[in-house]
């Protein structure tokens, strides 16, 4: 299950891992296994970047990975300056 996505249209992603071992068809030739162990991971151009089980540490990630390809990201979640819009953040 899509937790967050990129709000710049980038490749990042932040699954919560609901099928252990699921494999999910890209596309015709691409395949992403989701991890067997951690409740959430980060993909990143159609590859699993990072796995935790914490929600805090996993969303660090995938700022660090946004800080690289964009320069104006929103951060983490801030339930009072953001709202979700199809799980992208944008600004209230």
């Amino acid at each position: 299950m899509i937790v967050r996505k990129c709000a710049q249209d980038h490749n990042v992603v932040i699954h919560l891992n609901k099928n252990p071992g699921m494999v999910k068809k890209l596309s015709e030739s691409k395949t992403l296994t989701y991890p067997n162990s951690k409740k959430y991971f980060l993909v990143v151009d159609d590859e699993i970047k990072t796995k935790s089980d914490s929600f805090q540490t996993i969303e660090l990630a995938y700022v660090a990975e946004c800080a690289k390809l964009h320069e104006s990201g929103h951060g983490r979640i801030d339930i009072v300056k953001h709202k979700l819009i199809k799980n992208k953040v944008t600004l209230r």
